[in-house]
């Protein structure tokens, strides 16, 4: 499989103090990614710097071959990461037909005057009608959404992975990322753990449950510490 997104030793520092360090991995064409760890652990920065909003301290970032800020034209990058990417002042139906040209919404109000579940499905929408889209990089999407809108953003995810895209999600909801996930980074304090599908589980699917399980050994010191691409 073509590689999609190469992350090598990147560290990350706000200021001072240091987000995380020490974190690689790869992501080919059709694989997706889950980034778990508690608030403050760098889950958010993580995306930023993969879409190129922020330059790490240490290490490199590359999508095809190319930085990611040179990668925005010309691979198709999706990124949303809820309120901090939606702009409030901005109609709804404007900011819905920024997508793949369909009409993603009539709605003449202003997205600030929106729900905020209705806000969160109609950023995803418009982000992931966009074509071409060759990775995809979601801050905890589900977050807000109801029952419906959370079925649909996991079917369309499995959707766009499936046709070949790249995806790198954050979330706290396990489940979700549970069953369409083939690379986690669990981001501990000042470290992170890479961890792919077959070393979580050698038969049958990885549950939120055994997501759980290897999060909290990992943070209890009870599992080998070890990074791997």
């Amino acid at each position: 499989m073509t590689l999609a997104v190469s992350v090598r030793s990147l560290a990350m520092h706000y200021g001072r103090r240091l987000v995380f360090q020490d974190v690689s991995f790869d992501l080919a064409a059709g694989q997706a990614a889950g980034v778990v760890g508690p608030n403050g652990s760098g889950k958010t920065t993580l995306l930023r710097a993969i879409a190129g909003c922020l330059t790490p301290r240490a290490g490199e970032i590359r999508i095809n071959g190319l930085t990611p800020r040179d990668a925005i034209g010309r691979t198709g990058v999706g990124y949303f990461a809820g309120e901090a990417t939606l702009p409030g002042g901005v109609r709804a139906a404007h900011w819905g037909g920024l997508g793949a040209g369909d009409d993603v919404t009539r709605e003449s109000r202003r997205l600030r005057t929106l729900s905020r579940g209705t806000r969160q499905l109609l950023g995803l929408r418009t982000v992931l009608g966009r074509h071409p889209l060759g990775l995809i990089l979601l801050d905890e999407p589900w977050e807000g959404l109801d029952p419906d809108a959370g079925r649909w953003l996991s079917t369309m995810l499995e959707t766009k992975r499936d046709r070949g895209a790249a995806v790198v999600l954050s979330s706290h909801r396990l489940h979700d990322l549970a069953g369409l996930c083939d690379v986690y980074v669990f981001l501990l304090p000042h470290q992170a753990v890479v961890l792919r599908v077959h070393e979580i589980v050698s038969v049958g699917a990885v549950t939120a449950e055994h997501l759980a399980s290897v999060f909290d050994r990992l943070r209890g010191g009870t599992m080998s510490l070890r990074a791997t691409s």
